[in-house]
């Protein structure tokens, strides 16, 4: 896989084939898997460096993409279990009505400075976050945008990819 060049086309192709098959009702796992498979095909990969390059990348995405499963499974047992509603109660009783949005924020913030990606972190707080919007009349939008600033905010300060990224960014100065 080292050096493997596939050309732009094959690779506009294969997503062109991938949309294709997804709109007309395909499972979008079979549409991108063979979207994914006649680019690299198209753009000049043999069969081997075809599954290598898919191998390589559903590994490479397989621990974020687990970590997002793992976090609506959470989500879901705290919507059913009644634990959402019970900690959006505590938060409106001890940060009242204007400041509830910024305990959400401050919330999702603090789970993505520790390493946790914002998608993650927005699972895991969005259903305290529609009780509490549901509780204090707050619309769905400010409440994502609370979690998102929040979370962008944590992802900021804590030592993930695309922060040290940024921080290369800024090697020549």
């Amino acid at each position: 896989m080292d050096g493997l060049t596939i050309s732009w086309i094959g690779a506009l192709v294969g997503l062109a084939i991938a949309i294709i098959l997804i709109l007309r009702k395909l499972n979008p796992v079979y549409a991108l898997f063979l979207g994914a498979i006649l680019g690299a095909l198209i753009g000049g990969a043999n069969l081997q460096q075809t599954i290598d390059v898919l191998v390589g990348g559903t590994q490479s995405v397989m621990g974020t993409v687990l970590r997002v499963l793992a976090a609506g499974v959470l989500a879901g047992v705290m919507m059913e279990s009644g634990a959402a509603e019970t900690i959006a109660q505590a938060i409106v009783k001890k940060f009242g009505g204007g400041k509830a949005i910024l305990a959400l924020a401050l919330a999702t913030m603090i789970i993505t400075a520790v390493g946790v990606f914002i998608p993650v972190a927005v699972l895991i707080v969005a259903p305290i976050a529609l009780s509490v919007g549901n509780k204090m009349g707050i619309s769905k939008i400010a409440l994502l945008l609370a979690l998102s600033g929040g979370g962008k905010a944590g992802n900021i300060i804590s030592p993930n990819p695309n922060t040290i990224a940024a921080a290369n960014g800024f090697s020549w100065i």
